[in-house]
C-alpha cells in the first residue's frame, strides 16, 4: 500500500495547490486531469493513487480536494475503496446510511464557509 509521504506531498504541492484553488473558486475540478497529473508526478498507477488520496483526505488543506476526487473519479459512482473514507468525512457510519445525502451536503457547505 502506498502512503502520502512528506516527499510526495512536497513534490505534488504545485498540483495540489492549483486544483485546490480551482475547486474553491469554480466548485469543481477535472478529476481525471487531477489524477493523471498526480500519477505522472509520482510515477504511480491508479491503484496506488487510491491509498494516497485517502491519506490526503486527512490533511485539512486538502480534505475537500480529496473528497471531490473520491466522489468524481469513477462513473457512474464512488468506487468501493473510497466509500469508507467518504463516510468518515461525511460523519456517517457507512456509505449507504440513510442520512448520507444530508450529511454530504453539510460536509460540502463547510467548504463554502
Amino acid at each position: 500500500m502506498y502512503r502520502l509521504t512528506e516527499r510526495r506531498l512536497a513534490k505534488a504541492e504545485p498540483i495540489l495547490q492549483e486544483y485546490r484553488a480551482k475547486l474553491h473558486t469554480e466548485g469543481a475540478i477535472n478529476a481525471h486531469g487531477f489524477e493523471m497529473e498526480l500519477r505522472q508526478c509520482w510515477g504511480i498507477g491508479y491503484q496506488e493513487l487510491k491509498s494516497i488520496i485517502e491519506d490526503l483526505s486527512k490533511i485539512d488543506d486538502y480534505v475537500f480536494l480529496a473528497a471531490y476526487y473520491m466522489e468524481h473519479s469513477s462513473a457512474p459512482g464512488v468506487v468501493m475503496e473510497f466509500k469508507r473514507s467518504l463516510a468518515r468525512l461525511y460523519g456517517i457510519d457507512h456509505f449507504d446510511a440513510s442520512d448520507r445525502k444530508a450529511k454530504r451536503e453539510a460536509f460540502w457547505q463547510r467548504m463554502e464557509s
